[in-house]
């Protein structure tokens, strides 16, 4: 029974020294060839037998991953506005036209008329107000021989054209505003009504028949620069017609109107105990 002793302990020791090889081989791992036969692996499997359903589900931690990554960027930009904003502090009540509530570091409620009246001067330009339809009648005469009026012609023609009045809204500055917060009033001071030129299109032109003596035969006939001419002078008869009919304070009374129904929405949606007048300048 003492023989058999070192045959037990020899096994013991191989048995030992085989274990500690084991343990050599695991220390020896390498982890980067692992991970590329992994890798190999997962390419041979998705060519093999992989669907578009496979791919997905294979990548869909990388492209959750880039998502988080986006929606991440987009919070910690908005959090730097928010910070931004923090340590902003307005200039105070008496930056604007009208305090309405003011209770000191506590806070305010203010109205600017200014800025809703003017808002974008460059967007603001002329506002039609009013149009007056004119006429006048030419009689156009051409005469022969020694103007014998056996040789003569005539010819009427009428002229229907319409005059416009403008305010031009590009002029209002800040001081055209007043405030008056006993009485609760914006007044606005405009321009007067303005006549632009009268338009009168080609076919509202009306040329009558052409009467002619009795020795006289064709038409009456007129050079371009002779029918610019004579409507010219039409105009100016026309001019003559609207001051005569004093159009211009009619256009004045509708400028009022006209821009009071303008504004008038916009100061009660800045203030609503406030109301407009329209006055001229």
């Amino acid at each position: 029974m003492e023989e058999n002793k070192p045959i037990e302990e020899n096994a013991t020791l191989e048995e030992n020294e085989s274990s500690a090889k084991d343990d050599n081989k695991m220390n020896d791992f390498n982890e980067e060839e692992f991970l590329k036969k992994v890798e190999q692996a997962a390419r041979k499997g998705a060519k093999s037998k992989g669907t578009w359903l496979q791919t997905l589900l294979q990548n869909l931690p990388t492209i959750l991953t880039i998502l988080m990554v986006f929606m991440i960027g987009a919070r910690v930009k908005a959090f730097g506005n928010g910070v931004s904003s923090l340590f902003h502090f307005d200039n105070g009540v008496q930056e604007h036209d009208l305090a309405l509530d003011d209770n000191g570091i506590f806070g305010y409620t203010a109205a600017d008329f200014e800025n809703a009246i003017l808002g974008d001067s460059e967007k603001l330009k002329k506002l039609e107000v009013f149009q007056q339809e004119v006429s006048d009648a030419t009689t156009i005469t051409e005469t022969g021989f020694i103007n014998w009026s056996a040789l003569s012609k005539t010819k009427l023609i009428t002229y229907n054209g319409t005059a416009v009045y403008t305010v031009d809204l590009s002029t209002l500055k800040a001081n055209d505003i007043d405030i008056n917060i006993g009485e609760k009033i914006i007044t606005l001071k405009i321009p007067h009504a303005e006549q632009e030129e009268i338009n009168i299109p080609e076919d509202a032109i009306q040329f009558g028949d052409t009467d002619r003596g009795l020795l006289a035969f064709g038409d009456l006939k007129m050079t371009p620069e002779q029918i610019s001419e004579v409507q010219g002078g039409a105009r100016e008869k026309m001019e003559e017609k609207l001051k005569s009919d004093n159009v211009q304070a009619t256009a004045d009374r509708f400028a009022v109107l006209t821009v009071w129904e303008l504004y008038s929405p916009i100061i009660k949606g800045v203030a609503r105990d406030y109301s407009l007048e329209v006055e001229f300048r």
